[in-house]
């Protein structure tokens, strides 16, 4: 297996991540429908944990929606998750807000392994969307692979007026090649600020 790629064991360690750092921020049990948006989702590896952990939290319909930039990614998505309520967009996650189809009110707006440190700017707009994007109640959902990276990130949604609600290391992250480079290393849940 190459280093970077994606282990069933990522998807066990994003559940329980999930569980605990996202889960208690939710009402126990939402009739309504359960909309997760996923930016810069890639090949989305993580759908299927992402909709079955939507699906504990609600009686009522799950939609996972992926947005992505990179068409190949993007195909590749499709085909994977064909069968899950699931439907991925080729967008540029920073200009969401020209996007009025995707609507807003999410639950859950993840980006997973954001790079913030690789283009602070468009990293900037990224969250700035997402945090619209989740309305009033939702939550907006970030893991990073690196500890400084994770700590930019942070200070930059609080400068855009996200309020940090949880933020934890991973302690069953699977390391990489890379030096300090853990899959999903650190997660951090925000809401807007109220």
């Amino acid at each position: 297996m190459a280093a970077d790629k994606f282990a069933p064991e990522d998807m066990h360690a994003l559940n329980a991540l999930l569980k605990k750092a996202v889960s208690p921020h939710l009402s126990a049990v939402n009739k309504d429908d359960f909309r997760i948006l996923n930016l810069a989702c890639g090949s989305c590896d993580e759908a299927e944990t992402l909709v079955k952990f939507a699906q504990s939290h609600t009686t009522g319909a799950v939609n996972l929606t992926g947005a992505d930039i990179r068409i190949r990614e993007i195909l590749q998505a499709r085909e994977a998750h064909a069968k899950l309520p699931a439907e991925f967009l080729l967008q540029d996650a920073s200009k969401l807000s020209e996007h009025k189809e995707l609507g807003e009110n999410f639950n859950m707006v993840l980006l997973r392994h954001q790079n913030y440190w690789h283009g602070r700017d468009l990293w900037k707009k990224i969250f700035e969307q997402g945090l619209e994007k989740t309305g009033d109640e939702g939550l907006l959902v970030i893991t990073s692979y690196f500890d400084k990276e994770h700590q930019l990130a942070l200070e930059a949604l609080n400068k855009l007026g996200a309020e940090l609600i949880d933020t934890r290391e991973n302690q069953i992250a699977r390391r990489l090649l890379s030096p300090g480079k853990s899959v999903d290393k650190h997660i951090a849940v925000f809401r807007r600020k109220r």
